[in-house]
């Protein structure tokens, strides 16, 4: 089951290198043009994620409840992310990548 569940988390380590690099390639502005889909609509897709995450790894050991942990840590900083986009707030932007960025993803 582990392997399983350091694939989920690859995926989640993936959505939020797209939020960082998204972050800073593009303004609030355009960022807050994205569609297809909304940052909120993926942020939304990685909070699952960090769920089913979490419930996987509820039934093994130490180093799974950890990934969890940060699978979850990850979802709540993509879901600042994507809510300082709608309301194009630049420096509460900054505090989420800053954030979001200074994880230590295992």
């Amino acid at each position: 089951m582990e392997e399983e569940i350091q694939k989920l988390y690859h995926e989640v380590f993936k959505v939020a290198k797209h939020f960082l690099d998204q972050s800073v390639s593009f303004t609030i502005q355009e960022l807050n043009g994205h569609n297809e889909p909304t940052y909120q609509e993926v942020a939304d897709l990685a909070n699952m994620l960090a769920g089913v995450i979490n419930s996987l790894a509820s039934s093994g050991g130490w180093n799974e409840d950890r990934i969890a942990l940060n699978a979850r840590q990850a979802a709540l900083h993509m879901e600042q992310m994507a809510l300082c986009i709608v309301n194009e707030d630049d420096t509460g932007l900054d505090v989420a990548r800053k954030q979001l960025d200074a994880m230590d993803f295992v």
